[in-house]
């Protein structure tokens, strides 16, 4: 069965010096040489907006958590237990938000920086950390 004349010929043409990708190549090796995906390459960039969302979030639990160590210390225990409730479920929820925006590239180091954060937040990591490193009377 001969081949239609309409249809483009796959080869290149004999004599031609064009690499796949470009006038010159450089693009898709220059990707592939940085172990980058060529079609990963020609995407937008990323939003950092979502680490740095959490690690705002992150500073404002640990002031909430602050707060909450202080009506401690004025003997306000049902308020401060309340306000260590509420920051320690809310560390989980920001950490774990944070952790998907370092899987996803979204912010990465604000977002690292979030999780360890939202760890400090955490009103049993934060009192044991006071217990070290205040003295006890």
């Amino acid at each position: 069965m001969a081949a239609s004349s309409d249809a483009p010929d796959p080869r290149p043409e004999a004599g031609r010096d064009e690499a796949p990708g470009g006038a010159d190549g450089l693009d898709v090796l220059d990707a592939e040489a940085h172990g980058v995906d060529p079609a990963e390459a020609d995407a937008a960039p990323r939003s950092r907006r979502l680490g740095v969302v959490t690690l705002v979030l992150a500073l404002v639990l640990l002031a909430v958590d602050g707060v909450a160590v202080g009506l401690l210390q004025a003997e306000l225990v049902t308020a401060a237990a309340s306000l260590a409730l509420v920051t320690m479920l809310a560390s989980i929820v920001v950490g774990v938000v944070a952790l998907v925006a370092v899987a996803l590239r979204r912010g990465r180091w604000p977002a690292v920086a979030a999780v360890l954060l939202c760890v400090l937040a955490n009103p049993f990591v934060l009192v044991w950390l006071l217990g070290q490193v205040l003295p006890t009377s």
